[in-house]
């Protein structure tokens, strides 16, 4: 969030006369923060992101996948 505060022209700002997009929305960066914070909870972390692939993942070592620590959602 750091990096992205320091970027702030691009977000929102109540005196800006430009057009307002997504990102420029007044609530965008509190929205950001919570969809980080709801895929974090997923994990048992204070925040995450998700991770979407089209095709099967190669697993090289299923024992080892299947035995490390996991939570409900892995």
């Amino acid at each position: 969030m750091e990096a992205i505060r320091a970027h702030r022209s691009q977000f929102y700002n109540p005196n800006s006369t430009e057009p307002e997009t997504r990102l420029t929305g007044k609530g965008f960066l509190d929205e950001l923060e919570t969809r980080s914070r709801h895929f974090g909870s997923l994990i048992g972390v204070a925040a995450g992101e998700p991770f979407y692939v089209r095709e099967a993942l190669n697993v090289e070592d299923p024992v080892q996948l299947l035995t490390r620590p996991m939570n409900l959602y892995s």
